[in-house]
């Protein structure tokens, strides 16, 4: 994942209808605008294509996406930080 990829910018969850039917994260705090694809966390290159609100809800959420995002954001242990990553011995 590149510097851009892992800053905190926040994350769009989209339906990828056409992809697998599920609903992946994409960073950005909006959906791209137009219609080229883009990569989901899970790494899928998806299409952005507008949804609706009943779709959104349909479509269960991409599991690998889910995971990855946890595993940015909780520690794998309660004396590290993900935001520096420095562990007890350290502070």
């Amino acid at each position: 994942m590149s510097s851009d990829e892992s800053s905190d910018g926040g994350l769009f969850w989209h339906p990828a209808r056409k992809l697998d039917g599920k609903r992946h994260a994409i960073r950005g705090d909006r959906p791209p605008r137009g219609w080229s694809e883009v990569e989901a966390l899970c790494g899928s290159r998806i299409d952005p294509a507008p949804v609706s609100s009943t779709e959104w809800l349909l479509h269960p959420t991409c599991e690998t996406c889910w995971e990855n995002l946890v595993r940015q954001q909780v520690p794998d242990y309660p004396w590290t930080s993900p935001e520096d990553g420095r562990e007890a011995e350290d502070y």
